[in-house]
């Protein structure tokens, strides 16, 4: 090799230990970095003559396989998660039976005072105590529709900060997407770029569940499992969301989860979302609706003072039950008004009906040993509620609140095990991608010696290039 080869040798090896070790150096200082996957030089020799080695592109150690996993079980956990988060708030209003503030507790109490009453028929005391029983129960019953529709509140308002979040990443990787496309494939600026890309779609993940692609060109797009357009290029499929029926689209596609007939999402928080707005949320309230319609049917169909048409002890905001108005009573249930000091407070009706034009005998317990049997036959409630038709009033309360509670232990439950089967993916996307410090610090001490080692040769090529030319 001539003195000009080995120099030119010696300048570019300097050059190459320089960006390998400028790559070293953003490998450690962004080794706790979260997201950053490690980059490497990757090294080829140039034309013949040339000698060295020069870095020909700047290499993520992307694994294709554990990424597109982590993504698919982020979405699982976050699907699972906005079930659990969502209905906690509601079941822990709606308390357990056994804890003295539950509508299946309420209920127990109602039922001792009307036993009571009924031994104690001329008590003014007793009559009052199973008046005020039956409001504490109505109340509690109004109470859980109350939360309940808050918590539907909550959830349309998340639906809606998600999609917002969503519409806004997408038209982030959009533009990264496009600006990344200006800098060569392989050079430090692109690594950059996927870097941030990576981030975002991270965060897309946890909302709905993705499949991405890459065309020759370095274009990105982003579709659901289901085959739904998100990205395409350049142009964004804006997610809107209609509070009224739940409905998801994305442009002109349904991507509304288990809607039948449409390209809908399968996980992702938007799917557990939607899951309660549509399914979970709607399931509770049939069920504390068909209880209150239980406790003021039950009542009026026992009361033999009752004309028709009049209300019971339980009413629909003072109105006796209509079939056609019976979405949503759980939230106007009301005791009878003549019952309440609001009212007539004529509390001795508990005894003889609330229809009865004056007070019967004190002694007479006919009509409460009548609410007490109606206590006992089947509610016959819809189908849709998930409890057995045949359950009695007296235990439709204890086995609402079991069915909700489990409903709450079973997303917690799933999301305890997608958060586990989240984690383990993504320790071992973070094993194979990230910066092992060890491994960074020994390649340093490498590069620092070809460095030194290319230092040399420029030196002693130029001393030689000194002594020839003093020769001449």
């Amino acid at each position: 090799m001539s003195l000009t080869g080995a120099l030119n040798s010696a300048a570019l090896g300097l050059q190459t230990t320089q960006g390998l070790s400028r790559i070293a150096a953003d490998n450690v200082s962004n080794a706790m970095t979260p997201g950053y996957v490690r980059r490497q030089g990757v090294l080829v020799t140039p034309g013949a003559g040339q000698g060295g080695a020069i870095i020909s592109e700047i290499r993520r150690e992307v694994d294709v396989t554990l990424q597109r996993m982590s993504r698919l079980e982020n979405s699982k956990m976050a699907q699972y998660q906005s079930i659990q988060e969502g209905l906690t708030g509601y079941t822990a209003y709606l308390g357990q039976p056994g804890d003295g503030t539950s509508p299946a507790d309420k209920f127990n109490t109602f039922q001792n005072s009307l036993t009571t009453l009924s031994n104690l028929p001329s008590s003014n005391g007793a009559q009052a105590a199973t008046v005020l029983a039956a409001e504490d129960l109505a109340r509690s019953v109004r109470g859980a529709a109350v939360t309940l529709g808050s918590t539907l509140n909550d959830v349309n308002m998340e639906i809606r900060y998600e999609v917002a979040d969503l519409n806004q990443a997408l038209y982030q990787l959009r533009d990264l997407s496009s600006s990344r496309r200006e800098f060569a494939a392989g050079s430090l600026e692109s690594a950059k770029f996927d870097e941030k890309m990576d981030t975002v779609l991270d965060q897309i993940s946890g909302i709905v569940d993705t499949r991405v692609t890459t065309s020759a060109s370095g274009s990105i797009s982003i579709y659901t499992l289901s085959g739904a357009a998100l990205l395409e290029g350049n142009q964004v499929h804006d997610v809107t969301f209609n509070p009224s029926d739940g409905t998801l689209m994305a442009g002109t596609q349904d991507i509304t989860p288990f809607k039948e007939g449409v390209r809908g999402l399968r996980y992702g928080s938007l799917t557990g979302l939607s899951q309660l707005k549509r399914d979970i949320i709607p399931r509770f309230e049939q069920q504390l609706d068909e209880y209150a319609r239980g406790l003021v049917q039950s009542f009026e169909n026992a009361d033999a003072s009752l004309a028709a048409g009049e209300p019971g002890l339980f009413t629909d905001n003072g109105s006796a039950f209509s079939a056609a108005n019976s979405v949503g009573l759980a939230g106007r249930l009301q005791v009878n008004d003549k019952l309440l000091a609001t009212g007539a407070l004529e509390v001795w009706r508990v005894r003889d009906g609330l229809g009865a034009s004056t007070q019967g005998p004190a002694s007479e317990a006919g009509q409460i040993n009548a609410f007490i049997a109606a206590l006992d036959k089947p509610l016959s409630s819809a189908s849709g509620t998930g409890i057995p038709t045949d359950v009695t009033i007296r235990d439709f309360a204890a086995e609402m609140i079991t069915s909700q509670a489990l409903e709450r232990v079973k997303s917690e439950n799933d999301f305890n095990a997608a958060s586990s089967a989240a984690e383990v993916v993504m320790s071992a996307r973070r094993n194979s991608e990230g910066v092992n410090i060890d491994d960074e610090m020994q390649q340093l001490i490498l590069i620092d010696q070809s460095y030194a080692a290319n230092s040399r040769i420029l030196s002693t090529v130029s001393d030689m290039i000194d002594t020839l030319i003093a020769a001449v």
